[in-house]
């Protein structure tokens, strides 16, 4: 039985932060799209979208997918096939709020994850909350590379706490803070 919640992820790559503070783009993962996919899959979110400006690693990202839903995977390994079939390679966070919009007929709201704290975060309760009601689509926003820039940051109706351990080291994967964030939004 499919989920009542309409809720898509967008992993981005363009207007990230560097370790310098800088704006950039960042570099594909493949190991991201097919583990954030597994994932997804697992918390029964709509689409997952890969937001890459560059056409030429958005054409590496659709040789991954060939791979797992026609290639070799596509026999091999069914689980991964099913992961992979929601991933959707788009240029920007604009072209996924289009195809989302598209979709559903409504503009989604947006949640931004962030590793910084701030006063304006809102609870994983309150969000879940919110997906729950299901008034809109919601798109959670991951970023790469040392976090989403200020102006990224700003286009969201919402952004979560960050996953805090028990150390001041906070430095988690896209991959781990993905599930992280998705079984506290989603999990029972």
């Amino acid at each position: 039985m499919p989920p009542a919640f309409d809720i898509s992820i967008a992993l981005l790559h363009e207007g990230m932060i560097d370790k310098t503070g800088l704006d950039v783009t960042t570099s594909l993962t493949l190991n991201d799209i097919q583990d954030l996919a597994r994932s997804s899959k697992t918390y029964g979110v709509k689409n997952l979208f890969i937001a890459h400006p560059s056409p030429h690693l958005r054409k590496l990202a659709h040789r991954l997918q060939t791979h797992w839903l026609e290639g070799f995977g596509s026999t091999y390994n069914l689980d991964r096939k099913d992961a992979i079939n929601i991933v959707q390679v788009v240029s920007s966070l604009d072209e996924a709020i289009m195809n989302i919009d598209i979709r559903t007929g409504k503009r989604p709201k947006i949640i931004a994850t962030s590793a910084h704290d701030g006063e304006d975060r809102s609870s994983y309760d309150q969000i879940k909350k919110e997906i729950m009601a299901q008034n809109n689509p919601l798109l959670l926003l991951l970023g790469t590379g040392w976090g989403m820039s200020k102006e990224l940051i700003s286009r969201a109706d919402h952004i979560l706490k960050p996953i805090n351990g028990p150390t001041e080291y906070n430095h988690l994967s896209v991959r781990s803070a993905c599930a992280i964030t998705l079984d506290r939004l989603l999990g029972h």
